[in-house]
């Protein structure tokens, strides 16, 4: 009794999506798609999908939105600044004193980061 244990299928192998559709845009036509998909949260082939086929064929993922993908960053970015004043901090409590265009330059990353943030919510100055 030979048996060959049984194979799993993976990836493109389970892909139900395998057929392509190509057709030729003009700049302005993609970029108008583009950014319908994008108002609508959703990659181009999920909005054209949702726009072409009558039944709603397949779960739509969702894409974040610019805003969402812009903060993100501005986290990140945040948390950079963070780590640089907690370093500070670490250092004064051992009893170093940083140079005070060091503490300057941590407090105006900072704030900048804020600045961006309220910026992209729609609450920064004008």
């Amino acid at each position: 009794m030979d048996s060959e244990p049984k194979r799993s299928r993976q990836g493109s192998e389970t892909r139900q999506k395998q057929h392509r559709i190509t057709i030729r845009l003009a700049e302005s036509e993609h970029a108008e798609i583009e950014a319908a998909a994008e108002r609508a949260g959703q990659s181009v082939g999920a909005f054209v999908r949702s726009r072409v086929l009558l039944g709603a064929v397949t779960r739509a993922r969702r894409r974040p939105s610019v805003e969402v993908q812009a903060l993100a960053k501005l986290q990140a970015e945040m948390n950079r600044v963070g780590s640089n004043i907690h370093q500070m901090s670490k250092r004064i409590n051992f009893g170093e004193t940083p140079a005070s265009d060091e503490i300057r330059s941590a407090f105006q990353g900072y704030r900048e980061v804020v600045a961006a943030i309220l910026t992209t919510l729609g609450r920064g100055r004008r």
